[in-house]
């Protein structure tokens, strides 16, 4: 009897199916582009250069640590993130490690963290994540070509743009797919240079060849429709930014090519020059009275009228779109004004507020999708539970910082090598009183007076004695002291 249960297993077992299956829900798959990635690419400039710019800033300056989970597993980064918002300073790693059983950073001559720190010969670990948050923020995906070695680990890393990268469908040889990097794009002619590239030249080499989706690790954001392709803010705001480029073509164009006299001056009625007679009194004019060295003189002429040209409505219309164009460019981008470099005016502690936004919102998710994709296709291949971790620079108010400091101390929830770490020094250790909590500093109370005694009120009565012995006494003390 037919099965169609069984049937589905044993075509769901087969290579054929898998692939299928896999092309057709897979993100990383290759497929046709939705979107011209080579037009996205050409639209850096502008406010998206500005935009893009600050975060990829951000990116290059970011800190990057691989740790080591296989204590308590994926438990670790919760862990961390947990105590860095909790405390809000960022030091969640290097505090609280011996404590809570976090691990630590894995040391800089770790074979994950070499290639992390100097992916390939020509680039340093800032300009590669510099590169990739590039190509992630104009076209949406970005491709890493983990270069291989005999052994199949990865020994170099290279950002291919994703305008010249072709994808390649699935067939016989390549189950999975590739991508072939278009050999026009080289500036240098392959066939006179290939004696003299080395490893350097890596990427040269594989111009106009396959290279196959195993040896690819590509990121994307999310295309609501298309798997295969990704969703850049680009391309969302192609209108916007088609707007502000035919804005400023136009502003060119008028300053180019349109006149824009200052002054308008009219001849009589009763007189008629010709045409060398004027040209000879514009050519005087302009160079008696034109130049900014004559700014705001007088002027005199013999004609009846002088009029005075200022700038019309829509020249205005130029300047009002020009702001409105680049606000909603940047935030397409998620960069507020302080960060692309405009000195929005604000308090001391928005100007903070601002910037830690911008990290906190635009800078750290996209530093996360990028540190989450390294650990699950590149820190494999060095050692099982590694994580990788890229952290962007955290931007505190320093008014702020030192209140949180000061409450702590008198709480007494913190030691002497945290609050040294904050400081930017160096640990004590345990012998040296490093693991001793801060106690808030007493002031000395200041020396008071004796106490002046009371004479209104009644005497107490020694052990042994009787009223009349007390009131003796006490009137024997009190002519003591006026005759003192």
């Amino acid at each position: 009897m037919w099965n169609p249960f069984k049937k589905l297993a044993s075509r769901f077992k087969s290579q054929r199916f898998a692939v299928a299956l896999r092309t057709a829900l897979g993100a990383g798959q290759p497929g046709s582009w939705y979107s011209d990635h080579r037009q996205e690419s050409e639209q850096f400039s502008g406010w998206t250069f500005v935009a893009i710019r600050a975060i990829c800033l951000q990116a290059m300056q970011a800190s990057v640590a691989v740790y080591d989970d296989s204590v308590n597993g994926s438990r670790q980064k919760q862990l961390r993130r947990h105590l860095r918002s909790d405390t809000g300073y960022g030091l969640s790693r290097s505090l609280y490690a011996s404590e809570s059983g976090a691990s630590i950073p894995l040391p800089n001559d770790h074979g994950l963290c070499q290639i992390l720190k100097h992916p390939n010969p020509t680039q340093s670990g800032a300009a590669f994540r510099y590169e990739r948050v590039l190509q992630l923020q104009l076209t949406g995906t970005c491709i890493v070509w983990n270069v291989p070695n005999q052994f199949g680990k990865t020994v170099q890393r290279y950002v291919i743009p994703t305008a010249i990268a072709s994808p390649v469908p699935p067939s016989a040889d390549l189950p999975e797919g590739g991508y072939t990097v278009q050999a026009s794009s080289s500036r240098y002619d392959i066939d006179v240079y290939s004696g003299s590239l080395g490893s350097s030249g890596m990427l040269q080499q594989v111009l106009g060849k396959i290279i196959p989706l195993s040896q690819l690790q590509i990121t994307r954001w999310p295309h609501p429709l298309h798997k295969n392709d990704g969703q850049s803010p680009v391309s969302a705001g192609a209108r916007w930014i088609d707007s502000a480029n035919q804005i400023d073509a136009a502003r060119w164009a008028q300053m180019n090519n349109g006149a824009d006299p200052s002054i308008v001056v009219t001849c009589g009625k009763d007189m008629n020059p010709t045409r060398e007679e004027l040209e000879a009194a514009a050519a005087m004019f302009d160079q008696k009275y034109g130049g900014t060295e004559n700014t705001g003189k007088a002027i005199f002429t013999t004609g009846e009228q002088v009029v005075s040209l200022t700038a019309t409505p829509r020249e205005m219309d130029y300047n009002t779109s020009f702001v409105e164009l680049r606000d909603a460019i940047l935030a397409l981008h998620g960069v507020p004004g302080i960060a692309a470099g405009i000195s929005d005016g604000g308090s001391y502690a928005a100007f903070y507020a601002s910037l830690k936004q911008f990290i906190s919102l635009t800078v750290q998710p996209v530093l996360d999708l990028l540190a989450e994709d390294d650990t699950e296709y590149l820190a494999p291949q060095f050692g099982k539970n590694l994580t990788i971790e890229i952290e962007a620079t955290q931007v505190d108010d320093p008014d702020l910082l030192e209140k949180r400091l000061a409450t702590d101390i008198r709480a007494q929830i913190i030691k002497v090598d945290e609050l040294r770490a904050i400081r930017g020094l160096p640990p004590l250790g345990p012998k040296e009183g490093g693991d001793e909590i801060v106690r808030p500093v007493r002031k000395e109370q200041p020396a008071t007076d004796p106490p002046i005694e009371n004479h209104t009120t009644a005497p107490s009565l020694l052990p042994g004695k009787s009223l009349s012995e007390a009131l003796h006494l006490r009137s024997n003390s009190q002519s003591i002291n006026c005759s003192n």
